[in-house]
């Protein structure tokens, strides 16, 4: 077969896939627009405050959106960097340490999806706090927190303050110590 012809056969052979796969196919993935609502579900939940939430009723609400999740991720409708946000974010509000495990698998790949996602890199490092605390050791950025039941203030969980620096912190987009220090006396004012 000569060159002309076997360049003419690739032009064809291209030109026919070209107008077989759809338009936006060669595109970037678009966001899943389910998990985007899951996620805007999660977070209208939390949204009156940590003080007056009704927490059982928002673990029902948790865990039916992380059995909706799972659902999306087994059928393999995650590709975006946004989409393993929205996925992480819904896991991180889970209870078992398994649940932070994966929130904080589904945040990493999102930062590195796209690295300039700010809201994945601070949740990659609450969802490793969080695994920490659940594991009964001193977590590393200080993002954690819970209610003494014995003051009913909130304070900060137990914090190796060797594990990162302030700089570390701020690279990632979360509050210095003492910024969160301050954000609890807030809380306790109320």
């Amino acid at each position: 077969m000569s060159f002309a012809r076997q360049s003419t056969l690739r032009s064809l052979t291209l030109g026919l896939m070209l107008a077989v796969v759809p338009f936006g196919a060669c595109l970037a993935a678009s966001t899943n627009l389910e998990l985007k609502k899951l996620e805007e579900a999660d977070q209208a939940d939390r949204s009156p405050g940590s003080n007056t939430i009704d927490w059982d009723v928002v673990g029902k609400h948790d865990v039916a959106r992380q059995r909706r999740v799972t659902e999306i991720l087994k059928a393999g409708d995650v590709r975006t960097a946004d989409d393993y946000f929205n996925a992480a974010l819904i896991f991180q509000h889970g209870d078992k340490v398994e649940d932070t495990e994966l929130a904080l698998a589904l945040a990493t790949t999102a930062t590195r999806l796209d690295s300039s996602n700010k809201d994945a890199k601070v949740l990659t490092a609450q969802a490793w706090d969080r695994i920490l605390v659940k594991r009964g050791k001193p977590q590393w950025y200080g993002t954690q927190f819970f209610k003494n039941k014995a003051t009913g203030k909130w304070e900060l969980s137990p914090t190796d303050p060797t594990a990162v620096s302030e700089a570390q912190r701020e690279a990632l987009g979360i509050p210095t110590i003492g910024e969160t220090k301050a954000h609890l006396d807030a809380l306790n004012a109320k």
